[in-house]
């Protein structure tokens, strides 16, 4: 088996240099290995250039490899990955879902729209429900409501409508747009709710200064038997700490710690922010007794 330290020339060279498209299951594990291996952009390169000269790289499987470590890896690059995916003959709906994909998490997520649209006229593929959370999510990041609306309309007629994990990217899509009551209506259409989508929703009436929904949805939460998460806490801390709803912020401290809700940063954070207002108005509330009943 060959390591990042044998120098990749010595690999086993396709004897028919002429027919790049011949496959051989064990020179594909050995890139695959390869790729696995990878600590930074020159080792990729340097794999790349090898599948290039024994005509791997002409085998879709091990592009698309090639290319999902070039967006995905801790040392991507999607410049870099963006020449991988041009030098592609004929490019997967997998891989042209990761490309969608990255872009969608750059700082340029109108790219991922972009190569949404070349998609559909270069290729014989049609968006699968994996391709429909990124192309929402890039609607989000560029708050374009209309853009999100057509891709709405295409998750219904590609009957993904009832998929819960694009529905709930729908939630925050609407939500994060201001527009709560399309949100809602798509929350509400979920006949089977994850925690995702409690969580989505009650950010959103938050997020949207609606604070006493978000406490209330929170209560059907409850009443639903869902098991909230951190997430789902942090959502109605927010709401009590800016409702300034101290008895239910102390509530919702003790139902936490009862319950066993895992910790982390965001949380605590937010707990923080809750007994600071509790400190704070504690004194005022005392002094207003003091000052009706003494």
């Amino acid at each position: 088996m060959g390591t990042l330290s044998t120098p990749l020339i010595s690999l086993p060279i396709q004897a028919n240099p002429e027919a790049p498209t011949v496959k051989s299951d064990n020179r594909n594990r050995l890139v695959f290995s390869l790729i696995e291996q990878c600590t930074s952009l020159r080792h990729l390169k340097q794999v790349h250039a090898h599948m290039l000269r024994t005509g791997l790289f002409f085998d879709s499987y091990s592009a698309s490899k090639l290319f999902t470590a070039s967006t995905l890896s801790p040392f991507s690059s999607l410049e870099y990955a963006r020449k991988v995916f041009d030098e592609i003959p004929e490019p997967n709906l997998y891989t042209w879902n990761t490309l969608i994909r990255a872009y969608s998490w750059s700082t340029e997520p109108s790219e991922s729209v972009r190569n949404f649209l070349r998609m559909l006229c270069e290729s014989p593929y049609f968006p699968n429900k994996f391709t429909f959370p990124f192309l929402i999510k890039a609607a989000t990041k560029l708050s374009r409501l209309g853009v999100g609306q057509v891709f709405h309309g295409l998750v219904v007629k590609s009957s993904f409508g009832d998929d819960v994990f694009i529905l709930n990217s729908l939630i925050h899509f609407y939500a994060s747009c201001g527009d709560l009551d399309l949100a809602y209506r798509v929350f509400v259409r979920i006949s089977e709710k994850d925690v995702v989508s409690w969580n989505s929703m009650i950010s959103g009436f938050v997020q949207g200064g609606c604070f006493d929904k978000a406490l209330e949805l929170f209560r059907e939460l409850e009443a639903e038997n869902v098991k909230p998460n951190a997430v789902t806490m942090v959502g109605v801390l927010s709401a009590c700490t800016k409702k300034k709803d101290l008895e239910f912020g102390r509530w919702i401290r003790l139902y936490i710690e009862q319950n066993g809700i895992k910790m982390d940063l965001t949380l605590s954070n937010a707990m923080l922010d809750m007994s600071y207002l509790i400190m704070t108005w504690l004194p005022m509330w005392v002094t207003l007794v003091c000052k009706i009943y003494v």
